[in-house]
């Protein structure tokens, strides 16, 4: 059983309107302390556009901030996830470097939007303003919702299913790393890598060699993780020397089932990742 009775807890793993998520990064902070959270870090998509406000919402509200990313990875044409916590994120070579990738991502959108307009939609990539602070890290998520908000799908589960899902006729491949670059870009920046919800990947065979390469760590607790694969998860963390992770994944009101406190992470799992950070890095 690994579910522990804690008095601390911690959320590592938060989106805000910096990505995809529909909080603002002060909502975020208002919401976890009122879930009674000790700790936690936002790890918005291919950007860390949130961390500067972060940093003093952290003051204002008495909750600890930890700088983080979730990056997009690529294996066996399966996407994978790394979230990164505890980032340099003022390092000039990784601004470069999620710079070119937002950029990427601004390209993509356009390619989608430019499709759906093929099938006579009336959106315009401006629309997307609407729905994210930081249009140039707009994705497939901020485009669902134009969708649903003008009719043209019934909802955002309609929208990928009928035009944005991979063989959809509006899907445009993403950029991504190799897994192997995403730890390697992580390491650069000081970080912490974790593996982002594994129960949705199907790769457990490539845990043991992700980690002799340099992963730092799993997510065990995660909204879509059953009890079963938590308990799993678990045993692999424990197997490989992995530390500990997880989070709620909220998105906001994007995906109702993933606020903020409703999956914790026991505060000594935290308190474990930042000792991991300071012996490793000196800090």
């Amino acid at each position: 059983m690994i579910l522990k009775d804690s008095d601390k807890w911690a959320d590592l793993h938060i989106h805000t309107r910096k990505s995809d998520g529909t909080n603002t990064v002060e909502e975020v902070f208002q919401r976890a302390k009122e879930s009674g959270l000790e700790a936690i870090a936002i790890t918005d998509h291919d950007t860390v556009a949130g961390v500067p406000e972060g940093i003093e919402m952290s003051k204002k509200y008495g909750v600890k901030f930890v700088p983080g990313i979730e990056l997009s990875a690529i294996h066996n044409n399966k996407e994978i996830h790394i979230v990164a916590l505890f980032v340099d994120w003022k390092n000039q070579e990784f601004v470069r470097k999620l710079t070119y990738f937002q950029k990427k991502r601004t390209e993509r959108a356009k390619k989608i939007i430019s499709k759906l307009k093929e099938l006579n939609m009336d959106i315009a990539f401006e629309d997307l303003f609407e729905f994210t602070e930081n249009i140039n890290n707009a994705g497939r998520l901020h485009i669902a919702k134009l969708m649903v908000q003008k009719n043209y799908a019934k909802n955002i589960k309609d929208a990928f299913a009928r035009f944005l899902a991979e063989d959809r006729v509006a899907y445009v491949a993403k950029a991504k790393l190799t897994v192997e670059e995403a730890i390697d870009l992580v390491k650069d920046v000081k970080g912490v890598s974790i593996l982002a919800h594994p129960g949705l990947f199907n790769a457990d065979e490539m845990i043991p060699q992700w980690t002799k390469y340099g992963l730092n760590g799993i997510e065990v607790f995660h909204p879509d993780h059953t009890y079963e694969d938590m308990n799993k998860y678990m045993d692999i963390a424990n197997a490989n020397g992995l530390l500990v992770s997880g989070g709620s994944d909220c998105h906001g009101t994007s995906k109702d089932y993933t606020r903020i406190g409703k999956i914790r992470l026991p505060y000594e799992y935290y308190d474990k990742i930042q000792k991991f950070k300071n012996k490793v890095y000196g800090e």
